[in-house]
């Protein structure tokens, strides 16, 4: 089901019942983010409600306003080797690392649908990963991005939209350095190195539900590792995406930043300066599944067959289907053979069953390993896992 059909029916819904609903987020926000948003694991389906965009002046941690102009902004990544399968299966809400592969939760989100000022507002609760401890703490930020490596995160201070963005040191929980913004941003995305920084702007919270088709995206950002202060680049909300929040992202080589929308071709590609570019190869072929494509870039999960719970795994090459997997959701690529994965009890998968589920590490062969415990997907304050390059 497209994003437009769910938000207008779940408007729908609101107008005829004359109060917020007691499970609001579950129903107006089964669509995702891609890349760090807004998400509930459903068999049908999930969008991108997407990440953003910055390039700013760096500053001394206290908030001061004293530049630093030629020390870098962002350090260099340092990525793990690291591949021990951790897991936490008694969990309902992760405590311990849940890692496998080159991949790792690095941290999760609960969200509740508040009426804020008379509007329907979706906030986040945060809980970051501590390098230190191995375990995941609650975070008092509004938007946390974490950087390739886990050592560094890019944090928001609430309400949305942000005047400046932290670089918080995940060991010590301090934030480094603050990075101030002329124009308010609302997301945040590390680059794949690990060195650059995009922030979405939006002049007002997007994450208020309001009226489909009323996002107030305004441009972006792009922070470059020795940059003092990056021009804003206006990018409005294209308007035949309904989604609030449309935060941009990057493209798999870092070289293109991405628009979301809510047809196909599911992002359009631009360069870091705002110049429209082509897509590459199969990257604005899918919207369902946030794992996209492998990390060899030849494999794409897709859903079906039905009537399910299935997930076909196709190679983009050859056009051969490579694997059909009993799992609701393709959540990320843990390496070229191994998926993250939402999953059902397989003895209660049919109707209501499938809201009862868990994250899941299935091989192309179709093993599965629980990772948590499970989770009621459909309901307000069901976690949901942000994954990054250990």
């Amino acid at each position: 089901m497209k994003p437009e059909t769910i938000v207008k029916d779940t408007l729908d819904e609101w107008a005829a019942e004359a109060r917020i609903p007691r499970d609001l987020a579950g129903r107006a926000l089964r669509r995702r983010t891609r890349r760090r948003s807004f998400k509930v694991a459903l068999a049908g389906g999930s969008t991108a409600l997407l990440v953003g965009a910055a390039s700013v002046a760096i500053v001394s941690g206290g908030g001061s306003a004293r530049p630093r102009p030629m020390e870098p902004a962002l350090q260099p990544v340092a990525l793990s080797s690291d591949t021990t399968l951790r897991t936490d299966q008694d969990s309902a809400f992760p405590r311990r690392l849940v890692a496998a592969g080159h991949m790792a939760v690095a941290a999760y989100y609960t969200h509740r649908v508040r009426s804020i000022n008379g509007q329907p507002t979706a906030q986040r609760t945060w809980h970051l990963y501590n390098p230190s401890t191995g375990t995941y703490e609650q975070a008092p930020w509004a938007f946390i991005s974490v950087a390739p490596g886990m050592n560094q995160a890019a944090v928001l201070q609430g309400p949305l939209p942000a005047s400046r963005v932290g670089v918080l040191d995940m060991k010590t929980r301090r934030v480094t350095r603050w990075i101030p913004v002329d124009h308010p941003v609302g997301g945040v995305d590390w680059s794949p190195d690990g060195r650059r920084l995009l922030l979405t702007s939006y002049n007002k919270n997007p994450d208020i539900l309001g009226n489909p088709g009323e996002s107030s995206r305004t441009g972006y950002y792009v922070v470059n590792s020795m940059a003092e202060r990056g021009a804003f680049h206006p990018m409005p909300a294209l308007g035949d995406n309904v989604n609030h929040r449309q935060d941009l992202g990057w493209s798999r080589d870092g070289k293109l930043i991405w628009a979301p929308t809510a047809t196909m071709p599911a992002k359009l590609f631009y360069s870091p300066d705002g110049r429209r570019q082509p897509a590459p190869p199969h990257e604005a072929d899918y919207e369902d599944h946030e794992a996209g494509l492998s990390p060899n870039g030849t494999l794409l999960p897709q859903f079906g067959p039905k009537p399910g719970p299935a997930v076909t795994v196709t190679n983009v090459v050859t056009g051969k289907k490579v694997a059909v997997l009993p799992i609701e959701q393709a959540e990320a690529w843990a390496d070229d053979k191994q998926l993250f994965a939402t999953g059902c009890d397989p003895k209660k998968c049919t109707g209501k069953g499938e809201f009862r589920n868990r994250l899941l590490l299935v091989t192309l062969r179709g093993k599965i390993t629980p990772l948590t415990g499970y989770r009621r997907s459909d309901r307000e304050g069901a976690w949901i896992p942000v994954f990054t390059r250990r």
